[in-house]
């Protein structure tokens, strides 16, 4: 019998150290219970796997036969969504107890007050996240030569509420006022009701799917949690806990 060479290999049933290259999160998914008090032996992990990658040979080279070596394609990982409050509420005439909203303003100081805890700065608004488009649910109205003209809605891009462009963090805050803009759909009577958790659901998923480059995303929602005033800084006190579990796991992906 005479050795021959092996031509083809079969397709690894487990993730390649390629594959954890391109989807980190993989790492973090499947680690074992007892690291997952222990964040920093993850990153330890993932810089071993990732140690031959960064040693690839050269197209061409006489060691991988002038094959290309395959590329790694830089994704934006998507926090899940820290589920804090309920986020549902409804407005309108027949409503006897409508929730207190949060506004932009309040929740940007919960959220960048943590995020400082840590040496993110969100101090940027109104960040285009790349690639990522979401389609409103209402049209644009304004007047022209004397004529209401209605603009049906169309796809616009991603607008993050904060964002550190350095670290690369961004987030996005889902409130009643900016809701109807991420797509969530508006009412034709005069009761509207909100399910903020379920907007912030949609608008992570759609980052998932069209995020370009290298991008650490996370979504928030007003929890709704009561009536003014209590209501309110107990509504707070539930995104003051969104943005911890975001933190944790922003450490957990070796982002901060």
């Amino acid at each position: 019998m005479k050795p021959k060479p092996v031509r083809k290999y079969a397709q690894p049933k487990y993730p390649t150290r390629l594959e954890i290259a391109a989807r980190p999160a993989l790492l973090q998914r499947h680690q074992p219970p007892a690291w997952r008090k222990w964040p920093e032996l993850t990153g330890a992990a993932g810089l071993f796997l990732l140690a031959d990658t960064a040693r690839l040979p050269a197209a061409g080279s006489p060691s991988n036969g002038g094959q290309t070596p395959p590329q790694i394609k830089v994704l934006t990982l998507v926090a899940p969504i820290f589920e804090h409050g309920e986020g549902r509420g409804a407005t309108g005439c027949v409503v006897m107890s409508p929730p207190a909203f949060l506004s932009e303003e309040e929740a940007l100081q919960v959220i960048r007050e943590e995020l400082a805890t840590l040496g993110v700065k969100a101090s940027q608004t109104n960040f285009v996240v790349p690639g990522v488009k979401i389609t409103p649910a209402l049209g644009e109205i304004y007047q022209k030569d004397g004529k209401m003209v209605f603009v049906p809605p169309s796809e616009k891009p991603l607008l993050a509420t904060a964002a550190d462009p350095n670290q690369k963090v961004a987030v996005e805050f889902v409130s009643e006022r900016n809701c109807h803009r991420l797509g969530a759909p508006a009412s034709s009577s005069t009761v509207q009701s909100y399910d903020l958790k379920a907007v912030a659901k949609s608008v992570a998923a759609q980052v998932q799917k069209q995020g370009q480059g290298k991008l650490y995303f996370g979504t928030f929602y007003d929890p709704l949690a009561g009536t003014w005033p209590s209501g309110k800084a107990e509504s707070q006190r539930l995104l003051r806990f969104q943005v911890q579990d975001f933190i944790q796991w922003l450490q957990a992906q070796g982002a901060i």
